[in-house]
């Protein structure tokens, strides 16, 4: 009988552990596919979706685990990250709303393509992203900054800003 017990509760924690596996949502696995998709979140000032290219705790988790940062630089950095993506979560929608305030006619926008700079911090390597778009003749820059793939796809660790137009 004893061992049943065990048999029941080393299946419960499996299938515990594989049912939180299925329920990671994977969001672009590359940066071009995330600028894209954020633009058009952005355009259509859908927080929803730009939320779920914030990192989560696991994406910090992994993040600061490929890190050469030591255990208690590690655990101040984990801090820091979830405070500032608690922030950018609350903040979304006026952000979108602050981007959409922009004089730029967003009726009439479109996708041009993706710039970014390569970075290496703590042994950890991302990117800060530049969407690129146009409105008429005129082109414009959304900034994503300190993008970082993780295993369910590029996460944003960090603001998006409006930079303007392009010069």
């Amino acid at each position: 009988m004893k061992k049943i017990g065990i048999l029941i509760l080393l299946l419960a924690v499996l299938f515990i552990s594989c049912e939180s596996e299925s329920e990671i949502e994977k969001v672009s696995s590359t940066a071009e596919e995330m600028g894209e998709v954020l633009f058009n979140a952005i355009v259509n000032e859908d927080a929803v979706t730009v939320k779920k290219y914030l990192a989560t705790n696991s994406d910090i988790e992994e993040r600061l685990a490929k890190s050469d940062l030591s255990d208690k630089k590690k655990e101040k950095k984990k801090e820091k990250y979830e405070k500032r993506i608690a922030t950018l979560k609350k903040g979304i929608a006026k952000t979108l709303a602050d981007i959409k305030g922009e004089d730029v006619d967003w009726e009439n926008v479109s996708y041009d393509w993706i710039d970014y700079k390569n970075f290496e911090k703590d042994s950890v390597t991302g990117a800060d992203i530049t969407i690129v778009f146009s409105e008429g003749r005129k082109q414009f820059e959304i900034k994503l900054k300190e993008c970082i793939p993780t295993k369910r796809g590029w996460v944003l660790f960090n603001k998006i800003s409006f930079k303007g137009e392009r010069k």
